[in-house]
């Protein structure tokens, strides 16, 4: 038995792949942000940690010494200019490979 094909069935089924395309397209994108944030987040817990740990003496005074505040922005200029030349090398890398 054989199925008969209608004049439009494959626009129906072409339209139907594109929006799935689309739908799947779609949610790629928005897990790409969802990891991109959550890599985020956790840079930022890092730095957080690392540079609190070197820079802040612990005597609990409630306040930053200036010592320990420029220890922090330097160390915190550290991480960015350090991620910024890894995003730079792994762009390159692809580039490359692409």
């Amino acid at each position: 038995m054989s199925q008969e094909v209608r004049p439009g069935d494959d626009d129906d089924a072409t339209a139907a792949d594109i929006v799935r395309a689309q739908e799947q397209t779609a949610a790629l994108e928005q897990l790409r942000k969802e990891v991109n944030a959550q890599v985020q987040r956790e840079l930022l817990t890092k730095i957080t940690e690392k540079c609190f740990a070197k820079c802040i003496t612990g005597r609990g005074s409630g306040q930053l010494e200036r010592s320990e505040q420029l220890c922090l922005g330097m160390c915190i200029d550290r991480y960015v200019d350090v991620m910024g030349v890894v995003n730079e090398a792994l762009v390159n890398r692809q580039n490359a490979r692409s």
